[in-house]
């Protein structure tokens, strides 16, 4: 049982906390890996509070290890008559390991309507290499995914700007939620700051804002991730990223802030 919804069907209701053991198939070192964290407290909220609109912005705090058996507490904060804003936190037996808030809202009339989100013009995902420069395969969560380098750097080439644009896309994604998937699938890249590392070092991503675009638009298979470091110092980097599908069409848009160990 390692696919999306296998994953997202097997969190079970006790008491009104939604619970499953942290599947090791998507481990990242030792803790769940983050986009899975984000997923699941995002279906956590579905299972207890139903539909609640469009999902439009959601804001995550990773405070510990997500491991072992894993507690989320749903709750919701505010229904109006278009928004609601919910939010889950995820326990383990140590303390809490994820604090996150999710804004809900639902179409209103507007005369307001534009996008003037530059395009990102590269290659389509069957003319990309592989992102990673391995042939073994990729540990943990890194194997539920494909990754094919479009625009920009690879790890470790420290020439490069600390940036780059990369195909995704889940291996076993058929059915799967199209909101939990854009979360996990949004969170999949390394840190863009790990171009300019000379080395393999650990980082941690210690908050996530994930904001989604006004427009309904549709997306499955492959996902293009912009990603770029603005700024590294102190131990910490500051990154933005923006997703697309395979039209060109964009997603949403995220900044994260990351602790660096190098």
């Amino acid at each position: 049982m390692s696919g999306l919804t296998a994953i997202l069907d097997s969190l079970s209701n006790e008491h009104g906390e939604y619970r499953l053991e942290a599947p090791e198939a998507w481990s990242q070192g030792r803790t769940l890996f983050g986009g899975m964290t984000a997923a699941l407290s995002y279906w956590s909220i579905r299972k207890a509070l139903g539909d609640l609109g469009p999902l439009r912005s959601a804001q995550f705090a990773f405070v510990a290890p997500a491991k072992g058996m894993l507690r989320f507490q749903p709750a919701l904060l505010r229904r109006g008559r278009s928004a609601a804003v919910a939010s889950a936190d995820c326990w383990t037996a140590d303390g809490i390991a994820a604090r996150s808030t999710f804004t809900f809202g639902r179409a209103r009339d507007s005369e307001i309507s534009h996008d003037f989100t530059p395009p990102l013009p590269v290659p389509p995902s069957e003319l990309c290499s592989p992102f990673h420069k391995t042939d073994k395969p990729l540990a943990g969560f890194l194997g539920q995914f494909e990754f094919r380098l479009a625009a920009g750097g690879r790890l470790f080439e420290t020439d490069k700007r600390p940036e780059f644009a990369v195909w995704t896309r889940l291996r076993d994604g058929d059915g799967a939620d199209p909101v939990a998937t854009l979360l996990a699938v949004g969170d999949a890249l390394p840190g863009a700051a790990m171009v300019r590392f000379p080395r393999l070092a650990p980082i941690s991503t210690m908050t996530w804002g994930f904001d989604f675009y006004p427009e309904t638009r549709e997306a499955s298979g492959w996902y293009l991730i912009s990603s770029s470091s603005q700024a590294a110092h102190n131990g910490y980097s500051l990154q933005e990223m923006r997703v697309y599908n395979e039209q060109g069409e964009p997603l949403a848009a995220a900044r994260q802030v990351v602790a660096v160990f190098l």
